[in-house]
Order: C-alpha cells, then structure tokens, then sequence
C-alpha cells in the first residue's frame, strides 16, 4: 500500500471552469453590496453548496415572479436558459446576471446558427436536464432528444439534420447515437460540443477505474454528469458508490480493496472531495503510532492551533527585531487572539454545518486576549479589543452595508495582515515603551509584508479547494499573474526593509538570518506559481510554516 493508503483520486475531480466561472460571479455580486440575490433554478447541482449559498443570503427560485424583493438580483444558472425564458427575465425589471457556462452558450451558437439554416436539431442527453431545456429553445420548434442509440433509432426521417450533445455527455454515447441519426438524413452535420474538461475527466477514469477494486464517485444525486460518471465506473470497475458526503459511506467495506479510486462530478466542490478522500484514508488507515501522530497533527492544522503558534513565532521574531524585553505573556496574547478570530471566522464563513462549537472556544479565546491585554494597560486593552470586534465583525461586514468597503477587492488579505501586525509586532513594542522607534516601524511593516503573503497564498489554496470566497480574496480579485507579481514585488519589499536595519546597524546577525528566510518564502511562493493543488492541509503548514522557520532563524541567531 503507497504512502496514500492505497487511495487514488482523480486530477480532473471536482468544478469545471464554467461551475468556476458562475460561483464567481454569484460571489462578485454578494461582494458588491447586492442583496438579495436570486438563483433561477439551482446555480449547480450540489446541495452542499447550495446549502453554503443559502447561509449566504442567495436562493434559488423557478421564474421572477417568485422574488420577494424586486430590487434584488436575478442570477441565470450555469446550465443557461431558452430564449423565451431570457427575454421573460429582462423583462421584469429586476437588475439580471447571466452566469450561463461559455462552453453552453457554445452550442446555443452552434444550434441556432443551423436551425436558421432549416436543419433540425437532434440533442443526444438527458430530457428534462436544465441544459437540454435551454438548448431546445434554440432549435426554432424543431429539435428531438435522444439518449442514446437506441432511442435515436425511433426517430423520424431528417432532411437536413444538425446532431449536437449535452456538454457532459459521455462521448461514446453521442458519436453511436450519432451515427444511428446520420443513416436517417439526407444531409448530417456532426457537432461534438461535449466539454473538454468532461472528455479528460472522461479518459482519466477510464484509465484509472478499471485498474480500481473500488470506485467512489462524489457528487450531488441530482447530478446528471455524476450520476454519467457513475455510471461509466460501473462497466469498469467491480464495486462503484455515489455518494454526495463522506457521511454516505456508512457501511461500505472500505478496507478489502487493494486500490480505492475517488472520483467527481463537475459540479462537486474540491473541498467535499478532500472530506471524502481524508475520511476513506482514515478508515485504510492502521492506529499504530505514526498513524496516530499525524492524526493529531492534521487535528493541530484544522483546530487553528497550528496558526495561532505561528502568530507566537512571529510576536518572537518581531521582539527580537525590535530588541523588546521577552515577555511570555505577550506570546499568550497574540496566540489567544489569533486563534479566537481564525476560530471564529473559519466557524462563520467555512463550509461546516456545527458553526457553534467553533464560535465558543473563539469567544473564550478572545476574553482570554482581552483579560491579558488589560493586564498591561487600558490602552492595549482598547487597541486590542477594537482589532478584535473587527474581526469578529468581518463574517458580517454585508449587514453594515457600506458598500465602500464591502466592494473593496483583497479586505480579508489587508484585514489578515493588519490583525496580525497590530498583535504580533505592534503591541509588544507598545507594552515596553518603543512604539514610536524606527525599528518597530520596519518590525511592523515586516509583518504586515510576511501575514499578507501568508493570507494570499492561502487565498490560492482555498481557490483550489474551491470554498466559497469572492473578492475578498486578493487571487480570486486580481487572478495569478497579478498575484504572482505582487507576491515577488513584496519579497523584494521584505528584503529592502531588512536592508533598511542594517544600514542602521541594527541586529546585524539576526537581519541576515532572517534574510535567508526569504529562501523558504520565495519556495512557498514559487509552490503555488505551480499552480498545483495541495493536498488536504499541505497549504496551510506551508504557508504558517514560514514563521516557524524565522522564528528558528532569530532564536539560531543569539548563538552565531
């Protein structure tokens, strides 16, 4: 068994970029003030998140007339509508978002370009689907649907016929239906509009699910492209589940087989896949001792606990940047506040259905960072406790509406970065008297620099994972080449303030250890240049891992 346990799952899993392409717009809007929103018709087929919608405020609705708020948002789902259905919506006066796939309106283009031309048009997929109904409406009245060969067999004589598929159909279906429809017509047009990321998902499942002894395929039940891909495992593999969550596999002999393949439809978020993936590894997993130490390990990452010792590493560093007294009491204080807002915001904002667990050990956590704070002064208490209400209050920043600042692209990466700054660099300096010296300014700036890298690249790693993050997030405003760049440009940024500290001759030892800390961010960065997707919580001790090294790199420095 390899060092996966024997679990395989497949690259091509999870949102395709049209799924992609219609969250994002869902959350530009959310981003943008815009309340409420309305979905016509689901968004995807994933009650996860439509559930993680629905916490936010957006539902689904069938027509306009259904808003109760008609100054709120109508949003046309992925899967597109018909013509007639498009003029209904813009005629009703509420402000409309087409987040209808590209690759869909692809073959609308496709249809309608022949059906003017007198071509019938032949839809090989599901009848009844949202993406066949709203392919229909362009065939001119003149369109039939088929799910296979043998149901193509029971159509009439063409003339003239245009044979187009549902983007997520299975190409060996459409081109055998296909060649059953061209012995019918005097003329035949051909048009493979099966997606390409549904063709690789396709390919890769062959390759890997007949070499499986048992298939896993997550998506939504109402999935069509799951359930297809289920499907397919089915002829390929000896045993084959669909399940929707982890919870589904109650009951599934998870042990016998040799090899374990889980799969995805295109609507399923990474971030289920990965649950079902960590919960099947788990089960094939033997509690001896190394087991068990990673077992608590990836509890340390998800808990936040791994994070908050991070921020005490950095409150270590800063101190030593800028010469302060160490004081334990300050290293208590910035873990406790740290952890009570990750806690809290993870608890709020991530896509877990016990939201109240993590909330109360993040409320207590943060009384216990207030009652330090006042422990050294009123004024750190106040300056503690006002960066404290904010982060609690950024869950819940659309209610304040202030649309100013609710639009504004990267608030969670600057908030991130200003939280951690203010705890870990600012206080100290301000408990021993040296707020206003100019190596807390630069120690300040150095963390501000070192937390937004941190909270960017976990920004990019949450993308992958696809969690539901709009503009907040500095990748999903500005996309990778602007990320990549701002990313090199703040590397540059941290090595021009430690230069800065050594032409003032300040800690010359400790400012060129922690130069060669650079070497490790410039690894994380060039980690997720790759673009690739990091496995389960890789991501987060990467990225928190960067303060643990310089705070290794200080404490080494007192000996050089």
């Amino acid at each position: 068994m390899n060092k996966d346990y024997g679990v395989v799952t497949a690259k091509s899993a999870g949102f395709c970029p049209g799924v992609k392409k219609a969250i994002d717009k869902v959350l530009e809007l959310e981003s943008a003030g815009k309340k409420p929103i309305y979905t016509l018709g689901p968004l995807i087929h994933n009650k996860q998140v439509i559930e993680a919608f629905e916490s936010k405020g957006i539902t689904a609705i069938d027509n306009p007339s259904q808003a109760k708020d008609r100054s709120g948002v109508l949003v046309i789902r992925a899967h597109g509508v018909t013509p007639q259905f498009q003029a209904e919506i813009e005629a009703c006066g509420m402000e409309t978002a087409d987040a209808t796939c590209p690759l869909v309106k692809h073959v609308h283009n496709i249809i309608s370009k022949y059906a003017a031309q007198g071509y019938s048009t032949v839809i090989v997929g599901d009848a009844g689907h949202a993406e066949v109904i709203g392919l229909l409406g362009y065939t001119h009245g003149n369109g039939f649907v088929v799910a296979d060969e043998t149901e193509a067999e029971k159509l009439p004589a063409f003339d003239k016929v245009n044979i187009v598929a549902q983007t997520t159909q299975k190409e060996e279906t459409f081109y055998k239906a296909a060649e059953v429809i061209k012995k019918k017509a005097k003329e035949a047009v051909v048009s493979n509009t099966i997606c390409e990321p549904t063709k690789s998902r396709q390919s890769e499942t062959i390759e890997l699910a007949k070499n499986a002894g048992l298939v896993i395929v997550v998506g939504g039940k109402n999935s069509a492209n799951t359930a297809r891909l289920a499907k397919l495992c089915a002829t390929l593999a000896p045993e084959v589940v669909h399940v929707e969550t982890f919870k589904d596999l109650e009951g599934t002999d998870l042990v016998s087989p040799k090899t374990i393949f889980i799969t995805a439809g295109a609507s399923t978020p990474n971030w289920v896949i990965d649950d079902v993936s960590a919960a099947v590894k788990d089960i094939r997993r033997k509690k001896t001792l190394p087991g068990l130490l990673t077992d608590l390990w990836a509890f340390a990452v998800n808990s936040s606990l791994y994070t908050a010792f991070a921020a005490t590493a950095l409150t270590y560093v800063c101190m030593r940047l800028q010469g302060t007294r160490f004081h334990p009491k300050l290293l208590a204080l910035s873990w406790l506040f740290v952890f009570s807002l990750t806690v809290i915001n993870r608890g709020v904002s991530g896509p877990y259905k016990n939201k109240k667990l993590p909330v109360i050990f993040g409320v207590i956590a943060g009384a216990g960072a207030m009652f330090l704070a006042f422990g050294f002064n009123f004024k750190i208490f106040a300056a503690t406790l006002f960066f404290w209400l904010a982060g609690v209050m950024y869950p819940f920043r659309y209610m304040l509406k202030v649309k100013r600042f609710t639009s504004l692209p990267a608030t969670k990466d600057i908030l991130t970065a200003f939280g951690w700054a203010f705890v870990c660099a600012y206080i100290p300096a301000f408990a021993m008297g040296l707020a206003f010296t100019k190596a807390n300014y630069l120690a300040v700036f150095y963390a501000v620099l070192l937390v937004f890298i941190r909270s960017v690249t976990l920004g990019i790693g949450a993308a992958h994972k696809d969690i539901m993050i709009g503009r907040e997030s500095f990748y999903k405003a500005f996309g990778m080449s602007v990320t990549r760049a701002a990313i090199m440009a703040i590397i540059a940024a941290l090595t021009v303030v430690l230069g800065a500290l050594i032409m003032m001759g300040w800690k010359i030892k400790l400012v060129i250890m922690l130069l060669l800390g650079n070497i490790y961010i410039t690894f994380v960065a060039a980690y997720y240049y790759r673009k690739q997707k990091p496995k389960n919580i890789t991501e987060e001790i990467l990225a928190d891992g960067q303060f643990f090294v310089l705070a290794g790199l200080a404490f080494l420095s007192r000996f050089i």
